[in-house]
C-alpha cells in the first residue's frame, strides 16, 4: 500500500474518505484538511494527480508531461493519500484490492471521475510510466506524415490543434459525425464556427456528418485508441478515401462507476445519464446524509473541472456544518449557463462564459499555460522547473485585466486568488478491458 501523509488518526478525528484524486476529489480533500477538524483519506490508484487539461499538450511538447503529473505528497496535513485500486464502494466501507477489511469512514465523498483512452487520460499508476508513454507517443507523432483524428469533441479538437500548431506541415484530417464541432447545441453559433475556423486556419481538413469504418482494425494496447502504420479508410456516408499512417480515435469516454456497480449503489446509477450516480439537491446520495458524490460521477451537472471544484467546496462546507451540528446550507445551485473553454494549439481557442471574455481567457491563459500553475498550487507544490511561465504576470499588465478578473470571479465563482492564478501502495493488478482508471 502506498501511503503519503499522516498514517495515524491519533486524535480520533472524524474520518472523511474521498474516492478519486481528480479535480473534485483533490479540491474537497484540501478544503476539509484546512479546517483541521477531520482526518482526510484520499484514495486513487495513481501515485500522482493527472492534470488532464494539459494532456494533449504533453503529446507534442517535449518534457511537458512533467507539468501535468503532480505528486500528492504535499496535499494533506491532517490525513493521507492512499494509492490503491478501489473494488467496491458501499455504505459500510470501501473495499480496495489487496486488503481484506474495507476502509471505514464517518463521511464518504465519491469523486471517481471518468476514464478516456490515452492520450486524453492515462492508466499508468506511476509517473515514470506515464512520462515514458507520452515520450513514445510524441515520437510517433513527429514521424507521422498523415494523421487522422476521428471525433470532433473537445479531445479531438484540442489534439488536432496541438499537432497542427507544433507540426504545421503534417497532413491532418478530422472526421466528425455531427454537422458542427462538438455538436451539443448548448452554445452560441459563433462558438462552433470559430472553432472550425481556427482549425482550418491551421490547415486541418474537417469532414462533417460522416464516420470512419475501422473494420477489424485493432489497437496495440487496450487503453490506447491510436492506430499505427499505413492505412486507407473509407468514410461510411461520403465514401471519402483517407490515407493515414497514424490514426487517433477520440471517442468513448465513460464515467468510473465499476466500483459502484459492484455494490448496493448500483440501484442509484442513472442509465439515462451515462451511469452517473443520482444525488439530491445537496449532492447527497439518496438515503444518506453522510455520503456525497461530486464531479463527473455525479448526476447534478456537466462534466467540467471548474464545476467539480465548485461542488467540492460546497460538500466540504456541508460536511463541516454537519459535524458541528449546524443547519443544512442552501441547496446546491447548478450552473445556470453553459460554459466551456476549448484550446486550439498554444496560440488560440474559443470559450464561452456567462459573461464576455471567454475566448480571450482561452487565448491568453488556458492555451498558453494550460492552467498548470494553478493546479501545482492546489496540491501545495512548487511548479516543475522545466517550463516556468510568466504568462499570468504579463497578462496582469495588459488592458482590461481587472475586468477579466472580475468576470472570472463572478461567472465561475472563483476567489480573487483563484482568478489571479487562472489568469496567470497496495499491489496493482493489470487493468482489465473497460476498467476504471481510479
Amino acid at each position: 500500500m502506498g501511503i503519503t501523509g499522516s498514517r495515524e488518526n491519533k486524535e480520533k478525528k472524524p474520518v472523511v474518505l474521498i474516492v478519486g484524486g481528480g479535480y473534485g476529489g483533490v479540491q474537497c480533500a484540501k478544503a476539509l484538511d484546512k479546517t483541521g477538524h477531520f482526518f482526510v483519506v484520499l484514495i486513487d490508484r495513481k501515485s500522482y494527480f493527472f492534470h488532464n487539461i494539459g494532456a494533449l499538450r504533453a503529446s507534442v511538447e517535449p518534457n511537458y508531461a512533467h507539468q501535468i503529473l503532480i505528486p500528492y505528497d504535499r496535499l494533506l496535513t491532517h490525513g493521507c493519500v492512499v494509492q490503491a485500486e478501489v473494488e467496491v464502494i458501499s455504505p459500510d466501507g470501501v473495499k480496495v484490492h489487496g486488503r481484506e477489511e474495507p476502509i471505514q469512514f464517518d463521511y464518504l465523498v465519491i469523486a471517481t471521475g471518468s476514464s478516456y483512452a490515452f492520450p486524453g487520460k492515462v492508466a499508468e499508476t506511476e509517473q515514470s510510466q506515464a512520462i515514458a508513454h507520452y515520450d513514445n507517443l510524441r515520437q510517433k507523432i513527429e514521424q507521422a506524415k498523415r494523421i487522422l483524428i476521428i471525433g470532433g469533441g473537445p479531445v479531438g479538437i484540442e489534439l488536432a490543434g496541438e499537432i497542427a500548431t507544433d507540426f504545421p506541415h503534417k497532413d491532418i484530417t478530422l472526421v466528425h459525425s455531427g454537422v458542427a464541432l462538438l455538436d451539443s447545441g448548448a452554445f452560441k453559433k459563433e462558438f462552433y464556427t470559430r472553432l472550425q475556423a481556427d482549425l482550418e486556419r491551421l490547415g486541418v481538413k474537417i469532414v462533417f456528418n460522416d464516420r470512419v469504418d475501422l473494420g477489424t482494425t485493432t489497437y496495440a494496447h487496450q487503453h490506447e485508441k491510436f492506430i499505427e502504420g499505413d492505412q486507407t479508410f473509407l468514410t461510411t456516408k461520403g465514401k471519402i478515401e483517407i490515407k493515414t499512417d497514424l490514426t487517433f480515435v477520440c471517442t468513448g469516454a465513460h464515467v468510473n462507476n465499476k466500483s459502484l456497480k459492484a455494490g448496493p449503489f448500483v440501484a442509484e446509477l442513472d442509465t439515462n445519464k451515462e451511469g452517473r450516480l443520482n444525488v439530491n439537491e445537496y449532492l447527497q446520495v439518496k438515503g444518506y446524509t453522510n455520503i456525497f458524490a461530486i464531479g463527473d460521477i455525479s448526476s447534478k451537472e456537466g462534466k467540467l473541472a471548474f464545476l467539480a471544484d465548485k461542488q467540492a467546496d460546497y460538500v466540504a462546507s456541508f460536511i463541516a456544518r454537519i459535524e458541528h451540528k449546524k443547519d443544512f446550507p442552501e441547496e446546491y445551485h447548478p450552473a445556470k449557463h453553459p460554459a466551456m473553454l476549448v484550446t486550439v494549439g498554444r496560440n488560440g481557442g474559443v470559450g464561452q462564459l456567462p459573461t464576455k471574455g471567454g475566448s480571450t481567457i482561452v487565448k491568453y491563459v488556458k492555451s498558453k499555460g494550460m492552467l498548470t500553475s494553478k493546479q501545482w498550487c492546489t496540491l501545495n507544490q512548487k511548479r516543475h522547473q522545466a517550463t516556468q511561465s510568466t504568462d499570468t504576470e504579463q497578462l496582469e499588465h495588459s488592458s482590461g485585466y481587472e475586468n477579466k478578473l472580475d468576470s472570472l470571479k463572478h461567472s465561475m465563482e472563483f476567489t480573487e486568488d483563484d482568478a489571479r492564478q487562472l489568469l496567470a501502495g497496495l499491489p496493482a493488478k493489470e487493468l482489465e478491458l473497460g476498467q476504471d482508471f481510479i
